[in-house]
Formats: structure tokens, C-alpha cells, sequence
């Protein structure tokens, strides 16, 4: 596995001020939570290699073990600084989710996952698939996190080993029959990063009787106006919870519909093709929906 030593941080500090100061000529949606954008592109820049994700460690992939280990000790202190407890779910020897829950503020045996696959294919960044479904769902638990009132329990979910048939998320959704969780419904992110006919559209994959309606709700309460298009695509985690009954839905950018990363298990799938204003969209419509699912 390669690694470089070195790397220089500058030009990462500089994109990260020219992409606040650009903020600014954004929907006032996006300037509710300005601490988004700047976890969110620390987020791609260390699972993608552009920066160390720990001391003296750059990761160009993250399919090894050893690779994906580093991506399982960082995302467990991103929750960790969050102030939510960063969890490991070990399903087998190299397989291990990491996860952490979000109680409700009041009694509450009801729960809802959202989650993204954090792994990568062989030799390739993995910026869009699917740095970009993790980014989101780590925006969404910082945000839901201040809420005052939460009628609901989330576990935010990170999965492993969804490029080697989705055994992260199928050893999740099998712990939540064992342990017996009321999931009232699951939400997974999978490549949201790329809009380059700038429609700003997004796609419900395989969703739920509801999902639909709860997802045209939380554009409009976003204060965004765009295509949401429903697929059959069943290539992504929240099959695995279909399969055993769960309610799930998959979001992603329009993958059956013609504007999709051409990067995709690429090693050109790098930090400079995600469309960072379309991904902060996806993750307030994401919030939004979770807000009306929890208040």
C-alpha cells in the first residue's frame, strides 16, 4: 500500500476559505450551519489522501485492511468530537462498522438509521463513492445533534465492506433483528457528489410507501426547488435492510438518470471532481428529512 510522508496543508486551508467566502452567494439554507462545509471537506480530504488522516499517514484508498482501519480509527473520533460515542460493530475478522446513536429527548423505542458505506474498490480515492455518502451522513449527525427535542432514536451508521457484496450493511441490519430495535426506517447515502448539468436532482432509490412524500416535504423546507426521480436500483446498502423487512430508501445523485460521476471505480474518483455546493444541498434536504421524522 502506498504512502506518502509528506503534504503540504496550505492548499487545503486555502480551498476551505475561498469555499466559505463563496458561501455567501448561496441559498440562505446553506449558511445555517456553517461548521458543514468545513467538516465536510476535512472529511473528503483525509479519506480521499489529499491531507494525513492521522500523523504522518496518507491513505490513497480504502479497501485494505490496513486502510481501512485508519478510516474506522478517524471516523470514530470525528463522533467522538461531535460528542457522540464513536462505536465499533465487528461482524468478522477485517469487517467492522463503525456507528454511534443519537438518543431521543424523550422516551423513545423507536429508531431510525441513516447511513453511507465508507470502504472504496481497489486503487481508487473513493471520493464521490463514497466519501461523499459519509461526509453527508456526518453533517446530518452534527446538525441533529443541537436539536432540543428529538421524538426518536438515530443510529448513523458507517459501513464497511459494501464494495464486497454490502456485508457491512447486511451484518448491521441482521444485529438490528437480533437486538430486537424497532427501526421505524433507513435512510443510505451512496454518491451524492456529482451534478454536472447543474439541476441540482437527486434520485429515491427503491423507496418506501412514504418516502416519496417525506422527501418532496424536506426540499421544500430546505427552501431548494428540484427533480426528485425513483429508481429500482437495488445496488447499495439499503438492500440489505429490504431483504429483511425494513423500511429503507436509498438517495443518491442521478445515477439512473444520465449524470453520474464518470470516475466511478476509477483511480481518477479524486477530491477535485465532488461538487461540494451540490453535496452540502443533499445533506440539508437530508436533515430536513430527519427533522420531520424525529419532531
Amino acid at each position: 500500500m502506498k504512502r506518502i510522508w509528506c503534504r503540504i496543508f496550505g492548499g487545503v486551508l486555502v480551498s476551505i476559505a475561498v469555499f466559505l467566502i463563496s458561501c455567501g452567494g448561496m441559498k440562505a439554507a446553506y449558511n445555517k450551519d456553517a461548521a458543514i462545509p468545513v467538516l465536510q471537506k476535512d472529511v473528503l480530504a483525509k479519506l480521499t489522501g489529499r491531507v494525513e488522516i492521522s500523523q504522518s499517514l496518507i491513505i490513497l484508498e480504502r479497501s485494505t485492511p490496513e486502510n481501512r482501519e485508519a478510516s474506522r480509527t478517524y471516523l470514530v473520533e470525528v463522533f467522538n468530537k461531535m460528542g457522540l460515542e464513536g462505536r465499533r460493530h465487528t461482524y468478522r475478522e477485517n469487517g467492522e462498522n463503525v456507528y454511534c446513536l443519537l438518543s431521543a429527548t424523550e422516551p423513545s423505542n423507536e429508531y431510525i438509521i441513516l447511513g453511507a458505506h465508507f470502504d472504496s474498490v481497489r486503487d481508487c480515492p473513493g471520493a464521490n463513492d463514497n466519501a461523499t455518502g459519509v461526509a453527508v451522513v456526518l453533517g446530518a449527525a452534527q446538525t441533529l445533534k443541537q436539536l432540543p427535542k428529538r421524538s426518536k432514536n438515530i443510529y448513523f451508521v458507517l459501513f464497511d465492506e459494501e464494495e464486497r457484496g454490502m456485508q457491512g450493511s447486511r451484518s448491521f441490519a441482521q444485529k438490528m433483528v437480533d437486538d430486537k430495535i424497532n427501526v421505524v426506517s433507513v435512510h443510505t447515502i451512496d454518491q451524492m457528489g456529482w451534478d454536472n448539468d447543474g439541476d441540482r436532482a437527486i434520485e429515491l432509490e427503491v423507496p418506501y410507501e412514504e418516502a416519496f412524500k417525506l422527501y418532496t416535504k424536506a426540499v421544500q423546507n430546505a427552501g431548494f426547488s428540484i427533480t426528485i426521480h425513483q429508481t429500482r436500483e437495488t445496488g447499495s446498502d439499503h438492500s440489505s435492510f429490504r431483504r429483511l423487512n425494513f423500511k429503507a430508501v436509498g438517495l443518491t445523485e442521478e445515477y439512473r438518470n444520465g449524470d453520474t460521476t464518470p470516475y466511478i471505480h476509477k483511480n481518477t474518483d479524486g477530491y477535485d471532481t465532488v461538487n461540494f455546493e451540490y453535496m452540502l444541498m443533499a445533506t440539508k434536504i437530508v436533515i430536513e428529512a430527519m427533522k420531520l421524522l424525529i419532531q
